[in-house]
């Protein structure tokens, strides 16, 4: 029994060094992960990227590919994330910590969020960025309007508000249907 905690002791330092090392040579949070979310994988592009698609326009993804996302019950404001708990094993945080953009996004436009929880989150004018779960493959937007309170990021500045199944650009705040398990 002592050789086996032994093992996985040096199995989990092995892969805590591992993580420190990837994560300090690519600036890529591997933090929260899950079976649906995007790996954060490194980019010999770009960290954030533009990206159109029809009906939605255009909007961010991270470097490959995969849908950068807004809730509207953030406070953009402040960058106050108030997706915790169960909400971030559903909407993954997006963080990059070292930002390698396209022309027409500037790096003034991002900033860092200290997150109550201590993660770090990037976000866009103020507003967190997230993946969504179910986004399978890299272009899907799954999360739009899913419960009319998540949006893709759109550029050049991010939608605030949701009806039904389109966006209306404003910078108001909006209440969304409460989601007790999942926002604070």
């Amino acid at each position: 029994m002592t050789q086996i905690k032994s093992k996985i002791k040096t199995v989990s330092a092995i892969f805590l060094v591992l993580t420190a090392i990837l994560t300090a040579s690519t600036g890529y949070s591997f933090a929260y992960s899950n079976i649906n979310a995007p790996t954060q994988m490194p980019s010999t592009a770009y960290s954030v990227n533009i990206t159109n698609k029809p009906g939605i326009g255009s909007y961010l993804t991270n470097g490959t590919g995969w849908t950068l996302y807004t809730l509207a019950r953030d406070i953009p404001s402040n960058g106050t994330s108030r997706c915790m708990g169960g909400c971030v094993r559903n909407w993954p945080l997006f963080y990059a910590s070292n930002l390698n953009l396209p022309s027409g996004l500037n790096a003034t436009s991002f900033t860092v969020v200290t997150r109550a929880d201590g993660g770090k989150q990037l976000a866009y004018y103020g507003w967190p960025l997230y993946y969504f779960r179910n986004d399978t493959k890299p272009g899907d937007t799954n999360g739009q309007g899913f419960a009319r309170a998540w949006s893709v990021c759109t550029y050049p500045t991010p939608f605030t508000i949701i009806t039904s199944s389109t966006t209306t650009p404003s910078t108001s705040a909006v209440t969304a249907p409460e989601h007790k398990s999942y926002y604070k």
